[in-house]
């Protein structure tokens, strides 16, 4: 099969397309033709080597987390999928990822792709759909609730904002103010988050932009809660007045239908930026660095 394959940490041109021999499913795996990939801001800190210590990769790797295709094999003891089943699957960070014609997953990191939704748009929705509910989720949030969420238009943000929306909370997104047209346009409200606030207003927020990270946490009141997925800066809680949790995503089905339900309603809309051949993957990465504005996904 084809792959792209990262020969060295280091910029774009270390990726390399070669053949290389397709992979076999092991007991409770699939094995997919991959149609698409999407490519996120983490696999540039994988692909630079800034997560060593927490990812290591065994070189050459495979990158890419985020995938959609259809069921090419099914391993020993995997039921309840068929072969030519139209799936988006969940890859993890192991060197064996999406970018390439095939891969292999546990059959617990698949969920089916409805009908109306390309192997684009299916692989745009993985990583991203997933983390925006799992923040939600964490916050506990019920109907009428207000939660302030920045980096709100990036994938992640527009998640957790739709829904916010999808519960009968009132999302508030957090933006540069050269966006907040365009944010109001997708949560209603819209605040400035470059400027820290002068008085706490929110009782809930989440942090998905590591620049504005301390300023969203001034805009939550004493004893308010803020789920982040970026980190925290140092002396940005003094005194822990509020409660702050950072998650990552896991992998998780039944979200994944979920994220793919409402996607297929129309309540869930991740933008896709711009679209790569999977041989292109360096100028995908170069895209996102860019600040793509939506996902950057691969046709395979």
């Amino acid at each position: 099969m084809k792959a792209v394959l990262l020969k060295s940490y280091g910029d774009v041109d270390q990726f390399v397309v070669e053949d290389v021999a397709t992979p076999e499913p092991g007991p409770g795996e699939v094995l997919l033709r991959l149609k698409a990939s999407a490519v996120n801001p983490f696999d540039l800190y994988l692909r630079q080597g800034y997560f060593t210590q927490f990812v290591p990769l065994t070189l050459p790797a495979i990158l890419g987390g985020d995938a959609a295709g259809v069921i090419a094999k099914l391993g020993a003891g995997v039921s309840g999928w068929s072969v030519g089943e139209r799936v988006v699957a969940d890859f993890m960070a192991n060197g064996r990822g999406a970018h390439a014609e095939y891969g292999v997953v546990p059959s617990t990191s698949i969920a089916r792709l409805p009908d109306d939704l390309s192997f684009e748009q299916g692989a745009a929705l993985v990583k991203a759909g997933l983390t925006g509910r799992q923040t939600v989720t964490a916050l506990g949030i019920k109907a009428g609730d207000r939660v302030l969420v920045s980096g709100a238009l990036g994938s992640v943000g527009r998640a957790a904002i739709q829904y916010l929306q999808e519960l009968g909370a009132k999302p508030v997104a957090g933006v540069r103010p050269q966006r907040l047209e365009e944010a109001r346009a997708l949560a209603g409200q819209a605040i400035d988050i470059t400027l820290p606030a002068s008085t706490p207003a929110f009782d809930f927020a989440i942090s998905a932009a590591a620049p504005v990270a301390g300023n969203l946490i001034s805009h939550v009141r004493d004893g308010g809660t803020v789920i982040s997925i970026v980190p925290v800066p140092v002396g940005a809680n003094a005194a822990n007045r509020v409660t702050i949790r950072e998650i990552f995503h896991q992998t998780d089905a039944t979200t994944l239908d979920a994220v793919l339900d409402a996607a297929a309603r129309g309540t869930l809309i991740i933008p896709i930026a711009q679209t790569f051949l999977l041989d292109e993957l360096g100028a995908a990465h170069t895209a996102v660095a860019a600040g793509a504005p939506g996902k950057v996904v691969l046709k395979h």
